[in-house]
């Protein structure tokens, strides 16, 4: 007799940065139905949760804790493993990632009893490396999306089976998770969802169907009658009853039993890929479009087609993405450096492991790198990491040169007793500034790109060229409005965003670096010469920016001089944030932080109401200033979403140089 044989469960995680309400919400609409469900139906299911999610959820549900024991003990139920703070496993070190999975085996073992085999791979994402680390780790098995085997070349009833892959000499067995039965689970009936499983039953004892979907998914109800009365059944309830139903033909059964039981065929090789959203999101915007969607019909599994990508690319298209990628790369090296003191290694180890959670570094149907509050506590654990790493009456305040983005050019990092300021040499930026008190990086700004999900009205807002940092060197034409720099529709007379900036006089242990940069500035239809001597000076909890112009040229210069610094708060509503002004006229009044151009300023102040501190901003000579916030529009559960990301602001001085003349101007910027 034919049959179809059936792995049910879900995966289950939220990213670290979620509050309480938010986690509590899902909660009650999916994670506790779904327990419920499976626990009446008495069937197998087979579960994956975040490390994360299981504290929270024994702090405040440990019913819940409770229930899922009871079936563990009674063979109900699997856990898998995998990273404790759900990371992408391929982007971070091999150290932490045998770390991170060693330390949710250990959990799952010392709360219910049984240590995990098989693992769940975050969002699918797979290199050729991993199965020596999840064999190292004590996995036996995992799963990948079935567009993996078709990558690897499989085809029709291959393409759900599982299969041994290896590297440096161990396996692992890969169980094809089913995604056309993921979206008829997600788009269909429960009865649905039958008729796809009897088109595929077969006598083949290898063939397995897996349906492993995000637990976070509401499935809703699908019927309103119960006899007489009216009830509510839900989806679930009535998948999980078919399946009883029709348990003759459906043999629902845990990962550790068909590995047991059923030795694998076909072996393979994966290469690098992940999960289909994630394989076309790090496209431009305008590419990706047809193939980011769902898939309106079941695939014909004959003809499937192989996925290209890389996940890897987030880190190019996103350049926000590849410096917190290199900030937890570089912060593993310190973490890694600390000897003698056990205990405050593994406590920075757990606060690097906390900035490894996989949602801000990249950008999907739930935002990702767009949640301005996700990337702010990625930034925050791995600023926490850093400074456990410090040992008190060694550190000292440096200067240090270091690749830090790999770019191939040596980036300056000064690391003071309050602040971090990391200065790039292309347009001699400041590109991050951490505040250590509070570990909050100032500098964690999001540029606005083009995506998928704009309309044509929000494709007028304008997109930027590059990174917004601090200390962007810009030369404008007095004709240009604030409302055509806010929209990107103007044009740079200098060259100074991409001119790479000398390095002229470094002082290690001094706190002072000072840089050149050479670049033309356009008259008309010349170009001048103009050269910036840019010198940083770092004191306790400030930073001084001295600029000094020279024209190098034979003709004036006439040109609008605008360094332009952005600053990353957590919201720039009323009760987030507030600014007071110091003008030649008045001082300290409160303005709001909303899009506007302020006459004769001479200091700044941002009172940031979520750390309790304020960032003030100090100019050498009173000039206008154009306040800018940036706001993005990403897609969201519901639809595209529009968050505020930073503030931008833009002294403008107006300067006229004739040849071989210089011109000072300084900017102070400090924390109180």
């Amino acid at each position: 007799m034919k049959k179809a044989k059936l792995i049910l469960g879900t995966t289950n995680s939220l990213p670290v940065g979620t509050s309480d309400e938010e986690i509590e919400q899902t909660y009650q609409r999916s994670y506790k139905p779904f327990l419920r469900a499976a626990y009446n139906a008495g069937l197998p299911v087979t579960l994956h949760y975040s490390g994360h999610l299981l504290q929270w959820l024994e702090k405040h549900h440990s019913e819940y804790t409770d229930v899922l024991s009871e079936m563990v003990e009674r063979r109900q139920v699997e856990l898998l493993g995998g990273g404790f703070y759900d990371p992408v496993l391929s982007l971070i070190p091999r150290l932490d990632r045998i770390g991170q999975i060693e330390s949710l085996t250990t959990y799952l073992r010392k709360r219910f009893g049984r240590r995990p085999r098989g693992a769940w791979i975050t969002e699918h994402v797979w290199e050729p490396g991993l199965p020596s680390t999840l064999r190292s780790s004590g996995m036996d098995y995992a799963f990948l999306d079935n567009s993996h085997f078709i990558a690897a070349g499989f085809t029709g009833t291959a393409l759900r089976s599982p299969c041994i892959t290896e590297d440096q000499g161990k396996t692992v067995l890969i169980f094809p998770v089913c995604h056309d039965l993921v979206q008829v689970a997600r788009e269909g009936s429960p009865e649905d969802v039958i008729e796809f499983l009897r088109a595929r039953a077969d006598e083949d004892p290898a063939s397995v169907c897996v349906l492993i979907d995000h637990g976070e998914r509401d499935r809703g109800v699908v019927s309103g009658r119960d006899g007489k009365r009216q009830a509510e059944v839900t989806w679930l309830d009535s998948l999980l009853e078919l399946i009883a139903r029709n348990a003759d033909w459906i043999e629902t059964e845990l990962p550790a039993r068909v590995a047991k039981s059923n030795r694998p065929r076909n072996r393979a090789y994966f290469p690098s890929a992940a999960c289909e959203e994630h394989m076309y999101g790090p496209e431009n915007g305008h590419r990706q479009d047809p193939r980011s969607r769902p898939r309106e019909r079941v695939a014909d599994e004959q003809n499937a087609t192989i996925v290209r990508g890389h996940f890897r690319q987030f880190l190019t298209r996103y350049a926000e993405s590849n410096l917190m990628y290199a900030k937890m790369q570089y912060t593993h090296v310190l973490v890694n450096q600390v000897r003698g003191d056990k205990y405050r290694k593994q406590a920075a180890r757990e606060e690097l492991w906390r900035g490894q959670c996989h949602s801000s570094y990249w950008y999907g149907s739930r935002g990702g790198i767009y949640r301005n509050h996700l990337r702010k506590h990625t930034y925050q654990a791995l600023i926490e990491a850093e400074k456990i790493t410090r040992e008190r009456g060694i550190f000292i305040p440096s200067i240090v040169t270091v690749d830090f983005d790999m770019d191939g050019l040596p980036e300056f990092l000064f690391q003071g007793q309050d602040i971090n300021a990391y200065i790039h040499q292309e347009g001699g930026t400041l590109f991050e500034l951490d505040y250590l008190p509070v570990a909050w990086n100032y500098l964690d700004t999001l540029s606005r790109r083009p995506e998928s999900c704009h309309s044509r009205d929000e494709r007028k807002r304008g997109y930027d060229e590059r990174m917004r940092k601090s200390f962007m060197d810009h030369f404008l034409g007095p004709e240009v409005t604030l409302e055509e720099f806010d929209q990107a529709a103007y044009r740079d007379l200098g060259g100074f965003l991409e001119a790479i900036y000398e390095q002229v006089e470094y002082k290690r242990e001094g706190q002072l670096l000072a840089l050149r940069g050479e670049a033309p500035v356009v008259q008309g239809k010349r170009s001048i010469p103009l050269r910036i001597d840019k010198r940083y000076s770092f004191c306790k909890a400030s930073v001084r920016t001295e600029y000094v112009l020279t024209n190098l040229g034979d003709r004036d210069i006439e040109a609008v001089f605008a360094p332009e610094l952005n600053f990353a708060f957590l919201s720039d509503r009323d009760d987030a944030l507030r600014f007071g002004l110091t003008t030649t006229r008045r001082t300290d009044a409160a303005i709001t932080p909303r899009r506007a151009s302020h006459a004769a300023v001479k200091e700044l102040k941002m009172y940031d109401l979520v750390n309790g501190l304020t960032v003030v901003l100090s100019l050498s000579d009173a000039t206008e200033m154009w306040c800018l916030p940036v706001e993005t529009v990403s897609s969201g559960p519901d639809g595209p979403e529009s968050e505020y990301q930073e503030t931008c602001l833009l002294p403008r001085w107006p300067v006229t140089l004739r040849p071989e003349e210089s011109l000072t101007r300084t900017i102070d910027l400090r924390f109180e």
